[in-house]
């Protein structure tokens, strides 16, 4: 199995499926409208979303996706650590990225994506 194909996006709102492997919550805030109780996840990995003056930004439509996409990886650079875990973790099961945002191609997670497959690398 490729390293692309070991990583999934999913929106937390979807039903949880076996084949999800290792559930992991990226998102800054907890999502609306879902119980801490209700939710189907293995970690919350905070620190590797985007910081809160960029998010604000970027759903105020002050930024373009490439602008976004250019600080997002910025603020990433202080989080190798953890993205290698990430990265050392999905090496060895799939992993599910989970977010509460409406569009996924269009959000930081295929960003976040990227950069765990290139650390995997």
């Amino acid at each position: 199995m490729s390293a692309e194909n070991k990583i999934k996006l999913k929106r937390v709102y979807d039903k949880p499926a076996k084949n999800d492997g290792v559930r992991l919550l990226a998102d800054r805030l907890w999502p609306r409208g879902v119980k801490k109780t209700d939710l189907d996840y293995d970690d919350w990995i905070k620190s590797l979303c985007p910081p809160n003056d960029l998010r604000k930004a970027w759903h105020q439509d002050e930024l373009s996706y490439a602008e976004f996409k250019k600080q997002y990886r910025q603020s990433l650079k202080s989080e190798s650590d953890a993205l290698q875990e990430i990265a050392d973790l999905a090496e060895k099961k799939q992993i599910t990225l989970l977010s509460a945002v409406k569009d996924l191609d269009q959000s930081h997670l295929p960003i976040l994506k990227q950069l765990i497959v290139q650390a995997m690398k």
